[in-house]
């Protein structure tokens, strides 16, 4: 018989065998909120694991502006399979009803992701009241075919903006020290929110950089943050090439096509052969730009939402 725990470090060094990227989030990623953590466990030994994690949106929703809350959880692979992700599942949607009745004046939404393909797994996750959201489309960049461009200092380049007049911009890169500091994000986090609607979160991002061997690419103009690639390994040759935007002010000069050249220019000659990345559908200026650099759509993803309270509307 399967039954939920909650987790504790008896569990830990099984479940970073079996599930060890959810196992790394668990200790290394401070967006993971503890009191959600849970374990899948039959006869004493576990065979799944979840957890809410709390997102940037998350920190700044109220009444009228929403924030999520991620939902991720694994289960060993067998005939059980099925029983223990609806077992996860009900216990992280009840802990998303305990945080929405401690937060009454909140708009707080849990999420989870679907393969746009996966037409039986958006069934599963139907029947627990999640509807499909969002159309994100993945895309990928075969950098084999790109030129490597040999760098570990700055790089610039320089724009005109609509008078004519010239402007440099200035490129870095940003590592975590081998002792898991990250430094050097002045204004990064300013610049991420005037272009997203609210910043990353600092706890995703250290996270992705200490444990992801993440790299920041910020390109400044006059020292100040104006667009970023983000970037952090999926597996020994593939990369994410992801939060990539650029301030307003700066928009349609450009910059984003050069920084992100550069990037992918930087990750061929580090021998990284594939870099990836997700963009809404609506967003046809994005999807134009990342073909147009050599990217080509291979799949999508879908929000899975769950509002507390929500009732669907019947067509």
């Amino acid at each position: 018989m399967i039954k939920i725990s909650r987790y504790d470090e008896k569990y830990s060094n099984k479940i970073e065998k079996l599930f060890n990227g959810l196992w790394n989030e668990i200790n290394y990623h401070g967006d993971v909120i503890a009191e959600s953590i849970c374990v899948a466990e039959e006869n004493g030994e576990p065979v799944g694991v979840g957890f809410l994690i709390a997102t940037s949106s998350y920190r700044y929703a109220d009444s009228h502006r929403k924030g999520y809350i991620d939902m991720e959880y694994a289960a060993v692979e067998g005939d059980e399979t099925v029983e223990i992700y609806a077992l996860l599942i009900d216990t992280l949607i009840d802990d998303y009803r305990m945080i929405c009745r401690s937060e009454k004046n909140r708009r707080i939404i849990l999420r989870t992701f679907c393969s746009a393909s996966s037409n039986d797994y958006m069934s599963f996750l139907s029947t627990f009241g999640f509807r499909a959201d969002n159309f994100m489309y993945r895309m990928r960049r075969d950098l084999t075919e790109v030129t490597p461009v040999i760098s570990e200092g700055s790089y610039s380049f320089v724009i005109t903006d609509p008078s004519g007049k010239e402007e440099k911009i200035d490129v870095e890169m940003i590592k975590a020290s081998k002792d898991g500091v990250v430094s050097g994000l002045d204004g990064y986090f300013e610049a991420n929110g005037s272009a997203f609607g609210v910043p990353d979160s600092e706890n995703e991002l250290k996270y992705r950089m200490v444990k992801q061997n993440g790299i920041q690419f910020l390109a400044r103009a006059r020292g100040k943050v104006v667009a970023a690639v983000s970037v952090w390994e999926n597996s020994k040759d593939r990369v994410s090439t992801e939060n990539i935007f650029c301030i307003k002010k700066y928009r349609r000069r450009g910059i984003t096509e050069r920084l992100l050249r550069y990037v992918c220019g930087y990750l061929s000659a580090k021998g990284y052969r594939e870099a990836s990345l997700f963009v809404y559908g609506v967003n046809n200026y994005a999807v134009g730009l990342y073909t147009k650099l050599g990217y080509d759509i291979f799949g999508g993803m879908l929000h899975m939402l769950y509002e507390d309270g929500y009732e669907p509307e019947l067509v």
